[in-house]
Formats: C-alpha cells, structure tokens, sequence
C-alpha cells in the first residue's frame, strides 16, 4: 500500500470526525465548561485564603464558600463523566462504521484471497481501526482543549496581575512548539513499528498454516526462533517510540514547570512589595498550572495522533481501492437444474507468486461424489476457494453447465452451494434454531426429511425436549458424530446443487462414520459433491478421485464405482 502525505491522511481524518460531529461537539463543550469552572474554582479557594489570612474572617463564614468549591468539584466530575462517555460513545460508533465499510470494501473489491495477505488485512479490521479510538477520544479533545481553555485563563487573569499573564502568554508556545520537533522524529518510528507488526502478523499466520509441513520436516525449532527475531524487531521498535514519548513528556513538564516558577517568582515580589493583593496573587498562582494542564495533556496525547495517522495511512488505501472488474459486470443468473462443473487449464497464483494451483482441467458430474486427495499446501482449498467465487483464476475458466461462473452473479452461484466444513459452526440456541438458520417458513416436514435423510432423527427424538432442546456454544452437549449428522441435516434443508465437503468424516468413531457415510451417499443424489478427505475409508465412498500435490493434479478422476 502506498504510503500518504500527513496533511491529506489528516484531513481524511476530520471528514471522518463530521459523521460523529455531535457527541463531539457535546464532548467539546463539556470539557470546557469543566475548564471555565477551574477559573471560578480557583477564585473561591483564593478569596476563602485571603478572608482567613488577610481579612481575618471566622472559618463559619467561609463556609458558604466552601460548600461552592465542593460543588463545583462535584459538577466538574460530572462534566468529565459526560464528556468521556459522549467521546467514547462517538469512537464506537465510527469503528463500527468503519469496519462495515472495510468489510464490504474487501468483499466488494475481491480482496479475499487474491490482492491482499490475511493478516494483514485483519491486522487493519482490529488493530488498525482500534488506534482510531484514541484520536478521536484523547487527542481532538485535548487540542480544542488546549485552543480554548489558556485563553479563558488568560483573559481572567490580566486583570489580577498583566506582568504574570505575559509570562504564561510568551511561554506556552513552547510547549506545542517543542511537541511537534519531537513528534515529527517519532511518526517516522510509528510508521517502522506499524510496519513490523504488520510482518509479525503475516508471519505468524503462514507459521500456523504451514505447521503441519513444519513438524513433518522437524523445522518448528527454526521457525519459532525466526518468529522470536521479528517479535524481538517489533519490541524493539515500539520501545522506541515509547522513549521518545517519555522524553516528549520530560521536556513539556520542564517547560511548564519553569514557566509556573517564574510566575510564582513574580507574584512573590509583587506581594512583599505590596503592590498585589493576595487574593489576587494566590489567584494567579492557582490558575498558572491549570494554564499550563491542556498543553502538557495535548503534549501527551499526541502520539495518539500518530498511532492514528499510521493507522489511517493503512485503512484509506483500502477504502480508496478501485472495485475489482468482477463489481462493475452485469452478472447472468445461475444455471437452473443439476450442475456439471468443468475446469479447463485453471491456473492461480497468490500475490508473490507463492502456491496455487496450475493447469486444472477435471469434471465434476451430477450424481456423483469426487474425491479430492493431497497433503496439506498441495492446492487443495484453493481449489475449492475458486469454485465458491471468493478469487478468481488468473488463467483458465470454471464452468457450470457450459456458463463461466465468474460471469453469473456471485450471491445468487453461492446460494446454490453448501458448504460442510470440519468442525460444523454451531451457536448457543436450539436445535431448530441452529438448523433453520438463514431460512424462514420451513416446515415441521421439511425438517423431518431432512433428519432422517442425514441419520439424526432418532437422536434427535432421544434428546430432552426434541428439536427444542438448547445446545451450547459450538455445539455443546452433543457428541461430535451427532453436531455432524445435524450439519448434514441442515445441507439437506437447504437442497444445495453443488456441496463442497471438508474431511466429512474427521474424528469420529466407527458407527457414527458409518451413518454419516450413508448421509451422503443420499445427499450425492441429483447434486454435484466435492469431497476433501484423506482417510481411506471415506475415499472408498467416492465415485471418482483426484489426487493433488504442488498444485497440480496427478491422477484426473479414475473412477471407482460403477
């Protein structure tokens, strides 16, 4: 992804600020309400001092005064409370939407699969859109803090003592001053830290897919300690960026301490010589660091505008992506009826040119159920991943029934497959729910059939409250020969066209195998059935089988039946 100039990601940033404008704007006005309220507070407490000290005054009759310095420490919690919170509410709102506009984005744009690495792109749909928060929440607030709130102090505090006041007033650009020197070295260091995490991401995610081959050719030891090297990178990177802060932090303290020493040294001599009052001089000295508080916070929070800019520098690319061509065609209806699927010289390639598949060119027939054999990387759910439409080849055509289906319409194609993976999602609900999921007006005989049809109805019967009982999470409290019978149940349900299964045997005992190989040779019925698997038994049940290895095919479906 090509990288932006600030000022234009900057800018991108504020036009995303107007959709949320609102709890902002209410955010902004609490905090400095909260602000003006530090200047009134500040009086209170110096006129109390000055009654008790100067005018002599009983305790008793400051008391109203007192009571008037704990309400407004009371509102001012209050109006932080509210301010936090609008904030807050404002960023959750813009993650959500941004992240609905990423996911269809990435959708839309054939991302998946073809023009982007995984990790990368969920290191953007998380982290990525995470670091937002803290712009919108900490860093916007403190900057139109820190442009109204001296302001406010200064104009209540010329009239007390104007020597002081310009004091505050030639010093306080140092602070911002100061914070953009040292923030422009640290943006360079944000951009290499977002950078490793980015590699650390992808790394880890191609070590978790390849750890199969990994263990196979005893190199997990090599792998860690690559992992453990870029990880290291990553820290040492981000403890960069993490010393520069500090160091950011040190020099706004310095000079708001210095600037509230010289004040303090002015007022102390304006008060020996008796030309100030000590309300006022007590008055300039309690506002002087709350004078001095916005610009040290905008200080600290600005590299939460540096975590936001390098974040945005990934998401707009993103957002900005032209569509893939795939967005732009009028899309054909899908073909009615059973399905033959050919593959003619398929060839794919991921970006860097690493894996895929090359020269395909098999049948998938009506009626029958092809095995699709390799070890692990050998191109086996890249095959499949180009029959669902989620990437299309770079050579090559797939057809259904003579139609390419990268011409029909990618929602409508994908409506008429079914898709049985290895460990079947199922939520928190019932069994009817779980089942039914995605349709309406199914009926108590649809349901029935499609029990029996994969072998659960008897187990079905057998639980507390039939299709009524409540499973868990994942399918807690069934055994897995049974999540994969009802998995079976719901392909039937839904009278797919073509069905795509993954090891559908995987893991379960003799018995239930048996049943669960029983369901498909029902389900291959009028239905084209592509079937993953490497167990043997399993093997046996296909009528044709493929065998795969580097992403091409060795055998072109010998059939075995028949």
């Amino acid at each position: 992804m090509n990288s932006l100039e600030g000022p234009k990601v900057e800018r991108w940033l504020l036009q995303e600020a107007v959709a949320i404008k609102r709890p902002l704007i209410i955010s902004y006005i609490f905090t400095t309400i909260s602000g003006v309220l530090v200047v009134l507070q500040s009086w209170f407490l110096a006129l109390a001092c000055h009654n008790v000290i100067i005018e002599k005054t009983s305790l008793l009759s400051i008391l109203p005064m007192v009571w008037k310095l704990l309400l407004i420490t009371v509102a001012r919690s209050i109006l932080t409370y509210f301010s936090e919170k609008h904030s807050a509410t404002a960023a959750a709102f813009l993650k959500i939407d941004l992240r609905n506009r990423l996911y269809q984005k990435i959708v839309t744009s054939g991302f998946s699969g073809r023009n982007a690495d995984t990790a990368s792109l969920v290191e953007v749909m998380t982290t990525g859109v995470d670091s937002l928060e803290t712009y919108f929440t900490r860093f916007l607030p403190s900057l139109v803090t820190a442009a109204i709130l001296p302001l406010v102090i200064i104009f209540f505090a010329i009239p007390a003592e104007w020597r002081a006041s310009l004091v505050l007033l030639f010093s306080a650009p140092f602070i911002p001053l100061f914070m953009i020197l040292i923030g422009k070295g640290t943006e360079r260091l944000n951009r290499k830290m977002w950078g490793r995490l980015s590699i650390l991401s992808s790394a880890f995610t191609d070590l978790l897919k390849g750890l199969p081959d990994l263990r196979m050719l005893s190199s997990v030891k090599r792998a860690a300690t690559s992992l453990s090297l870029l990880s290291e990178e990553y820290r040492t990177a981000t403890m960069a960026v993490l010393r520069i802060a500090f160091l950011s932090a040190f020099t706004l303290e310095f000079f708001s301490t210095v600037g509230t020493a010289v004040v303090a040294v002015i007022v102390g001599f304006r008060l020996l010589s008796g030309n100030l009052s000590l309300v006022d001089g007590l008055f300039i000295l309690l506002i002087a660091p709350e004078f001095y508080l916005p610009l040290r916070v905008l200080g600290l929070t600005y590299h939460s505008r540096m975590h936001g800019i390098a974040a945005a520098e990934r998401i707009i690319p993103l957002l900005r992506h032209v569509d893939h061509p795939r967005s732009n065609r009028t899309f054909a209806a899908p073909p009615v009826g059973e399905l033959l699927i050919a593959y003619d010289c398929v060839t794919y390639s991921y970006p860097g040119g690493r894996g895929g598949v090359h020269e395909l060119s098999f049948k998938l027939i009506p009626g029958e159920i092809t095995a699709l054999c390799g070890q692990s990387g050998s191109g086996k759910t890249t095959t499949a991943s180009l029959l669902i439409a989620l990437a299309e080849p770079s050579s090559g055509s797939i057809t259904a029934n003579g139609a390419d289906i990268n011409t029909i319409d990618p929602d409508l194609w994908r409506s008429r497959i079914a898709f049985l993976p290895q460990k079947p999602f199922f939520f928190s609900g019932t069994v009817k729910d779980n089942l039914t999921i995605g349709l309406s007006d199914v009926t108590e005989d649809r349901i029935s059939r499609s029990l029996e049809s994969a072998c659960a109805q008897e187990f079905v019967r057998s639980l507390p409250s039939g299709l009524d009982t409540i499973i868990g999470e994942q399918g807690a409290g069934l055994s897995g020969g049974e999540l994969r019978r009802l998995a079976l149940a719901r392909l039937f349900l839904r009278n797919p066209s073509l069905v795509i299964l993954d090891e559908p045997t995987a893991g379960l005992d003799s018995q239930n195998e048996s049943l669960v190989c029983t369901s498909l040779r029902k389900l291959a019925q009028g239905r084209t059935v592509l079937m993953i698997s490497h167990r043997e038994d399993t093997v046996k049940l296909a009528d044709r089988v493929m065998i795969m290895a580097d992403g091409r095919l060795l055998s072109g479906g010998e059939q075995l039946n028949g």
